[in-house]
């Protein structure tokens, strides 16, 4: 039983992908954490209500835009930008269509656009520095439970 050995393999673009997946989903349980740091019970909400990257992202912003200080709010928003971004982009890897590059290779395309190790690795990059950025707010900002403006609903 070794049929995944019939799929052409890249043992570097393969690891690009590997560390990719794993730097998004860094990424997306920063997000889940400051969720819920800012509205204690988040968590749970994630597989009751079979919340996507995207509707995380959304959470992320509206509680964001939510808090009370100014200043902090005007830090915090550009993340949660970020992070939208960014699940965009994973979309864009993960939902790719295999392919052949020009070169033989075999990789993934989205709308015609290949991804190659590169721009893999970029992804990549860009994970692990919004992830780092939201985890220092998990131990600064919001290292207690914070309170956030109640909302009309």
């Amino acid at each position: 039983m070794n049929e995944r050995n019939l799929i052409p393999q890249d043992a570097d673009y393969f690891h690009a992908i590997g560390l990719a997946i794993v730097a998004f989903a860094r990424l997306e349980w920063n997000a889940v954490w400051c969720c819920e740091r800012l509205k204690s019970g988040y968590i749970q909400t994630i597989e009751i209500k079979k919340k996507t990257a995207g509707k995380i992202a959304m959470d992320l912003e509206e509680l964001f835009l939510k808090l009370e200080d100014t200043e902090l709010r005007k830090k915090v928003l550009p993340l949660a930008t970020s992070f939208k971004t960014i699940v965009a982009d994973r979309n864009a890897l993960l939902h790719g269509k295999p392919g052949t590059a020009p070169n033989g290779d075999q990789r993934l395309f989205r709308h015609g656009d290949q991804w190659t190790i590169d721009a893999v690795n970029r992804f990549s990059d860009a994970c692990v520095q919004a992830s780092t950025l939201l985890n220092a707010l998990l131990y600064d900002e919001f290292k207690e439970p914070y309170t956030i403006k109640k909302s009309a609903d």
